[in-house]
C-alpha cells in the first residue's frame, strides 16, 4: 500500500527539482537541509508549494505558506522561510494573521457599500408616505448618484469613508463645474444626514453649514431670451422630427418644466377642450395643474397621437423615441436647436423664465403669474393653509395672454388681431 505521505530530506536545488518526478498517490514533502523548517510540498499533479514548520512561542504547531514552484525558486523560498522564522520568534503567527485578514476582509466586504446606502435612501424618498420626492427631483437624484458619487465612493463601504473622501468629492467638482459642485454637496448632505439618523454611519460626514465654504452657490441665472430669439427657437423646432418639435413649442406655449413636457402622457390631455393637466404626482410642489393648450399645441400634440389612443391607456407618454415612453436626450436636442435657430448661451429652463418675464410685460398680475408656473414658495404658509383657492382661471388668463403673446411672434400678425382660444369648463381667456 503507497503512503499517503511521503516525506524525505534533502539539498533541494534546481537541478533536482527539474528531474523530480511527482508521487502517483498521496504527496511528497522535502525538508530542505539547506535551510531548517523549510519545506516543499509535491502533488500527484506536479504542483509544488512552499512551506515553513515550526513552533510559536506558546508551542502551537504553524505552518505559513510561502508560494509556488517554479514562481518562487530556491533562494527566494529559503529568503521568505527566514523571514517567516525570525516573525515567529518575535512572538507572531503568519498563519492566524492572515486568519484574522481574511476575517477582516470578509466582514468589510459584507458592509454596505456607498451605492448600496444610496439605493436604500432613494427608494425609501421616492416609494415612502413621507416627504416624497417630485419625479423631476428623483430623476435628479439618481443621475449625481451615478455620475457623481458612485465613481468615486461607489464600492467603498460607507461605515469606513470619511469627511475628508466627501469634502474631496466636492472640492475636486468645484474645480471644473461649480454649480454641480453645489449640486453635489446638496445632494451628498441630505444622503448622508439620512445615513446618520438611521445609524448607517455615526456621525455627520459633511459639515451641516459647509454649503457657503465648500461649494457655494453660484449666482442664479438671468437670460432671457428676446422676442427674436424667441421667435428663432420656435421657427428651430418646425425643423425637427414631429415629438422633438411638439416638446420645444410645448416648453415656449405653457412655461411648463423639462420633465413635465418632455413625459406629457395621453391621459393628461384633452385635446376637445384645449387643456393639459399636469398632475401632483408628477409636479414639482405635488400639486396638480391645469394649462391651456392653444392651437399650435393642440397641433404638435395631434402630430404625434398615437393610432392607438384608446388602446394605450392614460399613461401612454408622447414624446419618446420608443413608443410609450417620455422624451430622453435633452443635451443633443438641445444642440441642435442652437445650430439651427442661431441662438446660444440659454438652456431649457430659460423658456420658463422668458414666458414669466414676458407675462409682467403683458400686465399679468404677480400672483396670476406665479400661479401659472405653479409656484407656491411666494406666499406665506398661513397663506397656504387658509388660501385653498387654486387659480385655475386665473392660470388659464395668464397663459393665454402669453401664448397670444408667442402666436403673434411667429406669424407676424398683431396679436391684438388674433383671437384668443377659448377653453372649456374654465372660462374663456
Amino acid at each position: 500500500m503507497v503512503p499517503w505521505r511521503v516525506s524525505l530530506r534533502r539539498d533541494i536545488n534546481d537541478v533536482w527539482l527539474r528531474t523530480i518526478t511527482p508521487p502517483a498517490t498521496g504527496r511528497l514533502e522535502v525538508w530542505d537541509t539547506g535551510q531548517a523548517g523549510l519545506v516543499l510540498r509535491i502533488a500527484p499533479s506536479g504542483s509544488a508549494s512552499w512551506s515553513v514548520r515550526t513552533r510559536t512561542r506558546d508551542g502551537k504547531r504553524t505552518r505559513p505558506t510561502l508560494g509556488t514552484w517554479p514562481q518562487v525558486g530556491v533562494s527566494e523560498a529559503r529568503r521568505r522561510a527566514r523571514k517567516a522564522l525570525a516573525d515567529i520568534e518575535g512572538g507572531g503567527d503568519p498563519v492566524e494573521s492572515e486568519k484574522a485578514a481574511k476575517a477582516a476582509r470578509l466582514a468589510r466586504a459584507n458592509l454596505p457599500t456607498v451605492s448600496a446606502r444610496l439605493a436604500e435612501w432613494q427608494a425609501a424618498r421616492v416609494g415612502g408616505h413621507d416627504r416624497v420626492w417630485s419625479p423631476r427631483y428623483a430623476a435628479e437624484v439618481q443621475r449625481i448618484a451615478v455620475r457623481e458619487i458612485a465613481p468615486a465612493l461607489g464600492k467603498s463601504p460607507l461605515a469606513e469613508t470619511t469627511r475628508a473622501d466627501w469634502t474631496a468629492l466636492v472640492t475636486a467638482k468645484r474645480k471644473t463645474a461649480p454649480a454641480m459642485a453645489s449640486l453635489v454637496y446638496r445632494v451628498a448632505a441630505a444622503f448622508l444626514g439620512h445615513a446618520e439618523a438611521h445609524g448607517w454611519i455615526d456621525s455627520a460626514l459633511l459639515p451641516r453649514k459647509g454649503l457657503a465654504v465648500i461649494a457655494p452657490p453660484v449666482a442664479a441665472r438671468e437670460r432671457v431670451l428676446t422676442d427674436d430669439e424667441l421667435c428663432a427657437v420656435w421657427m428651430a423646432a418646425g425643423e425637427l422630427r414631429p415629438k422633438p418639435s411638439a416638446f420645444v413649442r410645448l416648453l415656449i406655449l405653457t412655461a411648463a418644466r423639462q420633465l413635465e413636457v418632455a413625459d406629457i402622457a395621453t391621459g393628461e390631455v384633452d385635446l376637445g377642450a384645449g387643456r393639459w393637466t399636469i398632475p401632483g404626482s408628477r409636479s414639482k410642489n405635488r400639486r396638480p395643474l391645469i394649462l391651456p393648450l392653444p392651437p399650435q399645441a393642440l397641433d404638435a400634440l395631434r402630430g404625434v397621437w398615437p393610432e392607438h389612443a384608446d388602446r394605450a391607456g392614460g399613461n401612454w407618454r408622447l414624446l419618446g423615441d420608443i413608443a410609450g415612453s417620455g422624451l430622453r436626450g435633452f443635451s443633443k436636442l438641445k444642440e441642435r436647436v442652437d445650430k439651427v435657430s442661431g441662438v446660444t448661451g440659454w438652456r431649457w429652463h430659460d423658456l420658463r423664465r422668458t414666458a414669466r418675464t414676458g407675462m409682467t410685460r403683458l400686465g399679468v398680475p404677480r400672483d396670476h403669474a406665479e400661479a401659472a408656473l405653479n409656484h407656491i414658495s411666494g406666499r406665506s404658509v398661513l397663506e397656504r393653509i387658509y388660501d385653498r383657492h387654486d387659480f385655475a382661471p386665473e392660470v388659464i388668463a395668464a397663459l393665454s395672454r402669453w401664448q397670444t403673446h408667442v402666436c403673434a411672434l411667429v406669424t407676424r400678425i398683431p396679436s391684438a388681431e388674433i383671437i384668443p382660444f377659448r377653453h372649456t369648463e374654465l372660462g374663456a381667456a
